[in-house]
């Protein structure tokens, strides 16, 4: 569903007074149709909320009062998705239902069957893939908007990430993640707090090589399984951190 929700700068903000301009303007005066006197939700680039009721509507800008303001709510655990580059399509829907589902950060990957080329590409891409995540933020009514960092090889990234748990998704072996997930819930059965950070590490549509897979876990990450269903890679990453969202940051 859709909803008065618009972007700002923190710039932008005058003491209690904010303009709306380009593209935020145009969708409420054109698209919302929002009146002066109408009430509205805003949230800038550090992911606080504001709302605002609507002064004035001209032209080329909407002038808003601030009436309250609403800090960050940080998530219980912070999801960081590493996926393996796959063709442009998928990758948008990705990213877009990442967004949805309360992903911090999304880290493109490159590794031994990536077969996307993206040389001379990659600031392009960028800025379409935060557009996808900024849009979807709108829609879900997410204050923050993840960071969308700049593609990495696979060997580089497993050296330098540092998140709590690390997991990455196995074709061949490995625990259910329904099953880790529910041994850190910190329920009165359990001994385990779901951690601070997580990372899901995914593969390309031809999956891991041997090599590769082994070399990953052989760096500190868990290998999982979502079951014996093969899922193309999209669908795998969604299911994945549908599951997180919902057990660790419902």
């Amino acid at each position: 569903m859709t909803s008065n929700r618009f972007s700002i700068k923190q710039s932008n903000l005058r003491s209690s007074t904010v303009l709306l301009q380009g593209k935020e303007h145009f969708h409420l005066s054109k698209v919302a149709r929002i009146k002066p006197q109408e009430k509205v939700w805003l949230f800038d680039e550090k992911g606080i909320n504001y709302l605002a009721r609507v002064e004035e509507v001209k032209e080329d800008r909407t002038r808003l009062f601030i009436l309250e303001k609403m800090d960050k709510t940080e998530p219980k655990v912070k999801i960081t998705v590493a996926q393996s580059l796959i063709k442009s399509k998928n990758m948008d829907i990705i990213i877009q239902k990442s967004t949805e589902l309360g992903v911090t950060t999304l880290i493109p990957v490159i590794s031994t069957r990536t077969i996307i080329k993206i040389e001379g590409k990659i600031q392009k891409k960028l800025e379409r893939w935060q557009k996808i995540a900024h849009e979807a933020a709108k829609q879900s009514q997410h204050s923050s908007v993840p960071a969308i960092l700049s593609p990495k090889p696979l060997k580089k990234l497993i050296e330098e990430r540092r998140e709590v748990k690390k997991l990455v998704l196995s074709e061949n072996q490995g625990k259910h993640l329904k099953d880790i997930l529910i041994e850190g819930l910190g329920s009165k059965y359990q001994k385990e707090d779901p951690p601070s950070s997580v990372l899901v590490l995914i593969g390309p549509e031809g999956g891991w090589t041997e090599e590769e897979e082994a070399n990953i876990i052989s760096h500190g990450f868990e290998a999982v399984s979502l079951g014996k269903r093969v899922l193309r890679a999209e669908t795998a990453a969604i299911c994945c951190l549908a599951l997180i969202s919902h057990f660790w940051n419902s």
